[in-house]
Formats: C-alpha cells, structure tokens, sequence
C-alpha cells in the first residue's frame, strides 16, 4: 500500500531545517517510506521528482546555497 501525504509537510520539514535532495529523500523515506506519493490542493499521486518539480516551478521552495528550502512567502495558510 503507498502512503499518499500531503505536500504541506514537507514544505513544514524544509521550513524548520533546509536539505539538499539527498538528505530530503532519505528524510522522507524514513518517515513515510520510499513509496510514498504526495498530493497538494489541486494535484495528486506525485513522487519526490514530481513534487520537487511543482514547488520549484511555483518558487514555494526555493534552492540556497544547494539546499532546499520553503519560501514562506508563497505557500498557502490552509
């Protein structure tokens, strides 16, 4: 079974601690398995490669210094 999550929580995990992708995708393995799919408010069923492309595309995360991290400006309060 692949545990869906929803997008919020990692923009949550990159706001308290920026991570390049190496470490994102081992953090979130470990927390949700390697499995896991993400859904925002509008999409749904993405891997890491297909969340990662629509927060950069959406500049809700932003890379500094090779890590990723939020963009607190542009993420939605919901």
């Amino acid at each position: 079974m692949t545990t869906e999550i929803h997008a919020h929580n990692v923009l949550n995990l990159l706001s308290e601690k920026p991570l390049t992708r190496e470490e994102l995708t081992q953090e979130l393995a470990q927390t949700y398995g390697a499995e896991a799919r993400f859904h925002t408010c509008k999409l749904n069923g993405l891997d890491l490669d297909g969340l990662l492309k629509f927060f950069l595309k959406m500049e809700k995360v932003v890379v500094i210094d090779d890590k990723l991290c939020t963009n607190r400006e542009r993420v939605c309060n919901h």
